[in-house]
């Protein structure tokens, strides 16, 4: 039997104590997905990082391989300490490809919302939702559209950082790098967070608001515990979020504090042009909402909240000897990625 016809997750077992180019020694399976498997890795030198692999199914499909080797580029290009380190892209000696990144320790905010009962405090998920605009206020400018923030795609390491994970599905406009765009009609993203524009396949709306939309879903979830539009699948999820404007959050819970809610319905809003412009300005009205429930405090005071409260995260976070997590998987371009909280269809 050839090796794309074996169960990837065997293949992906079998390579655990390989070495990659002489460099990169695999140490152990993290996780897998549709397509690809992450390992946490060892170069000789003795540095701990980790390594996302490519399934052998893949290897002679050229339009993948180029989406799954463009997250590294998309990712550094950001250059920013929230977004994820590529460290490197190879193909191993079977042809697979595969990129280096750095190793986190931590948590992902979906892991996190599952052990805190589904919700967290607003003073947690606004600092949270601030290292989040910070990326995506460097990466918008430079033509990078994540396309895919959710709560298992954004991490908090030990020290309170935050990261954003899976640069694969973003967007990137750059005349330096030839990709194939995302042809109309096509869904991609995770329904659960999906903006009216990204659930109806206009790419071609798609613009640093779709990313503020998902980030508004992502806090609306953090502050209620539900999501943001019912349903019993990705699929009724996915026409909800085509069709149905979102609730305005005092709705879903009156104790929550104007100033909050006032940033995260303007986020929502179905209409592109009646959300906030760019992440910045989010940004702003953020860290205004902050200086309220903090005493009225200056704005520029709100830059020294650089960390989610270390009070909140030992309580949620996994035991020390689980706490070793790499990126979220990515999924091959389909006619339609229906995502449900990284349950792939």
């Amino acid at each position: 039997m050839s090796p794309t016809n074996l169960d990837p997750r065997l293949v992906a077992e079998k390579r655990v104590g390989q070495w990659l180019r002489n460099k990169w020694r695999l140490d152990r399976l993290l996780d897998i997905g549709g397509m690809a498997a992450v390992y946490v890795a060892t170069h000789r030198n003795g540095k701990r990082v980790a390594v996302k692999m490519l399934h052998p199914a893949f290897a002679e499909e050229p339009n993948i391989c180029e989406r799954f080797l463009r997250e590294g580029y998309v990712a550094n290009k950001v250059n920013h300490p929230g977004a994820v380190s590529i460290l490197d892209d190879e193909k191993a000696e079977d042809g697979t490809a595969f990129i280096v990144m750095e190793l986190l320790e931590g948590t992902t905010l979906e892991a996190w919302l599952d052990r805190a009962g589904g919700k967290l405090s607003v003073d947690t998920v606004m600092v949270v939702a601030d290292q989040i605009l910070q990326v995506l206020a460097a990466a918008h400018p430079k033509g990078i559209v994540h396309r895919d923030i959710k709560p298992a795609n954004l991490f908090i390491t030990l020290t309170g950082k935050v990261k954003v994970l899976d640069f694969g599905l973003a967007r990137l406009r750059d005349a330096n790098m030839v990709t194939k765009p995302t042809a109309m009609g096509i869904v991609i993203g995770t329904t659960s967070y999906m903006s009216p524009e990204q659930a109806s396949g206009k790419s071609d709306r798609i613009d640093g608001r779709t990313d503020i939309f998902a980030l508004g879903a992502v806090m609306f979830r953090a502050l209620t515990g539900r999501l943001l539009h019912a349903g019993t699948t990705p699929a009724e999820r996915l026409i909800a979020a085509m069709e149905r404007r979102a609730p305005r959050l005092l709705t879903i819970d009156p104790s929550l504090p104007d100033e909050v809610c006032d940033v995260v319905d303007r986020a929502l809003q179905f209409e592109m042009q009646h959300r906030y412009a760019d992440a910045l300005l989010m940004l702003s009205d953020l860290r205004r909402a902050s200086s309220v429930r903090r005493g009225r405090r200056s704005i520029a005071s709100m830059h020294a909240v650089s960390a989610v409260p270390l009070t909140d995260l030992p309580s949620v976070v996994p035991d020390p000897i689980d706490m070793t997590v790499a990126v979220e998987l990515e999924v091959p371009e389909v006619s339609a990625v229906l995502e449900d909280d990284g349950v792939k269809l």
